[in-house]
C-alpha cells in the first residue's frame, strides 16, 4: 500500500520553505554516489551532473507479456515501457536470476504470512483494511514523515528540538491517521469489489504478499534495501522480472501514489508555511496547487527510480508465477477499484496530517529557523 518516498522528502521539505514570492530556477543533479539534490542555486564545480527540470511524463501501461494475463483494451496501443535508468540497473541477461539475500538480510515475519481474518457475513471496512496490512504500513510510512520533519542534528536548541519531537508525536500519532485513512476509504466502497478483494487478499499468496510488504514498510528495511540495490548492480535482474514489475507498477499505480503523496506533502507543507508568513506573501489555493505540481514533475523520475528497486527489494521471495498472480489481481474490476480506493484515502490523510502537523511546528518554532536548517547557505563555488 505505501511507497517508498523517504529520499525525496527533504528535498519536498526544502521546497516547501522557499519564500513564497520566489521565483528563482530550480536546479536538479545527481552526485557520483547517485543521490539527488533540489536547490534554487546551480550544481557547483565539486558536485556531479548538469541543471535541469523535468515535467512528469504520461502515465504508458507496458505491454504485458505474462502468461494467463491479458492487456485491457484500453491499453492495447499504448507504447512499450521504457527501459529503467541504467543507474539503477544494467542490461539484463535473460539466464541470470536476481540473487537470493543472506538469511538475515530479511525480516523474519516475511516468511510467516500473518492469519487471515476468519470471515464471518459480510467483509467490513475495517476487516479489508486488516487484511490489507493498511495500518502496519502506515506506521512505516508516518515514521519517515516524522524523520524528515523532523530537522537535522545540531541545527537547532535543544528547547526548540523538545518542543518538535512532542508535535511530531501528537500530530502524526498511528491512530489518528489511521482513521481519517479510514474515513476516507468508506465513501468509496463498492460492495462486490470489496468482497472480491477480500477474497484475494485471504488467499495464500496475497497473505504472503501482504507480509512482504509490511517487511519492506518498516524503516529497518531501508539499509537493507540499499545493500539489495548494490547487488543488483552487480547481478543484473532477468528481463522477464523486470516486465513483470513493470506491469504491477502500472496496474497498481505505485509510482503514480508515490507521486501523489509527494504532491500532498508538499502542499500540506507550503501551505503551513504560507499561513506562518505576513500577509502580503501568503499563498492562495491555486498557488499552493501549482507548487505541489511543480514538486511531483520535479520529483517524478527520481520516484520511478525508487519505485522500480523497491519492489524489485519487495517481491524478490515471489517466483514469477505468484507474481503474475498479483498482477492478474490488481488488473481485475476488484483489484482497480481497491487500488483506486486506497490510493485517495492514503494520500488524503497524510497531506491532512502534514498539513496540521506542519502548521503546529511553524507556530511553535519561528520559521526563519525552519528555513535556515531546511536550506543551509550554498558555499561558493572553488
Amino acid at each position: 500500500m505505501t511507497d517508498r518516498i523517504a529520499p525525496v522528502l527533504t528535498a519536498i521539505i526544502a521546497l516547501a520553505l522557499l519564500p513564497a514570492a520566489s521565483g528563482a530556477e530550480t536546479y536538479r543533479w545527481i552526485d557520483d554516489k547517485g543521490n539527488v539534490t533540489y536547490s534554487d542555486r546551480p550544481p557547483q564545480s565539486h558536485e556531479i551532473g548538469a541543471p535541469e527540470t523535468k515535467p512528469a511524463p504520461e502515465r504508458r501501461a507496458p505491454e504485458a507479456k505474462t502468461p494467463g494475463s491479458e492487456t485491457p483494451a484500453s491499453q492495447a496501443k499504448t507504447p512499450e515501457a521504457k527501459t529503467p535508468d541504467p543507474r539503477a540497473m544494467e542490461p539484463k541477461s535473460p539466464e541470470m536470476k536476481t540473487p537470493e539475500p543472506p538469511p538475515k538480510a530479511r525480516d523474519a515475519k516475511a516468511t510467516a504470512p500473518p492469519a487471515p481474518v476468519p470471515r464471518s457475513g459480510p467483509t467490513k471496512v475495517d476487516e479489508l483494511l486488516e487484511l490489507s496490512g493498511a495500518r502496519i504500513q502506515l506506521a512505516g510510512l508516518l515514521s519517515r514523515v516524522a524523520g524528515d520533519l523532523r530537522p537535522p542534528p545540531g541545527q537547532m536548541s535543544a528547547a526548540d528540538m523538545a518542543t518538535i519531537e512532542r508535535i511530531l508525536a501528537q500530530s502524526l500519532r498511528l491512530e489518528a491517521v489511521y482513521g481519517t485513512l479510514r474515513d476516507a476509504f468508506r465513501p468509496q466502497v463498492d460492495r462486490p469489489n470489496l468482497e472480491a478483494a477480500a477474497g484475494w487478499l485471504r488467499t495464500p499468496v496475497a497473505r504472503k504478499i501482504i507480509a512482504l510488504e509490511i517487511a519492506s514498510s518498516e524503516p529497518s528495511a531501508d539499509q537493507k534495501l540499499a545493500d539489495y540495490a548494490a547487488s543488483v548492480k552487480a547481478n543484473p535482474t532477468p528481463a522477464r522480472r523486470l516486465e513483470l514489475l513493470h506491469r504491477l507498477d502500472w496496474v497498481t499505480g505505485a509510482n503514480e501514489t508515490s507521486a501523489d503523496l509527494v504532491a500532498a506533502i508538499a502542499r500540506g507543507l507550503a501551505s503551513a508555511v504560507s499561513a506562518a508568513g505576513p500577509p502580503e506573501a501568503r499563498l492562495r489555493p491555486g498557488q499552493l496547487d501549482d507548487r505541489a505540481a511543480q514538486v511531483r514533475a520535479r520529483t517524478y523520475e527520481s520516484l520511478r527510480e525508487v519505485q522500480t528497486m523497491s519492489m524489485l527489494y519487495t517481491y524478490q521471495t515471489l517466483d514469477d508465477d505468484e507474481l503474475s498472480e498479483y498482477v492478474r489481481f490488481a488488473s481485475s474490476d476488484a483489484g482497480r477499484w481497491y487500488n483506486t480506493a486506497m490510493r485517495k484515502a492514503l494520500v488524503g490523510s497524510i497531506g491532512k496530517a502534514v498539513e496540521q502537523t506542519a502548521a503546529e511546528l511553524v507556530r511553535a518554532v519561528p520559521l526563519e529557523r525552519w528555513a535556515r536548517a531546511a536550506m543551509p547557505a550554498p558555499q561558493p563555488a572553488k
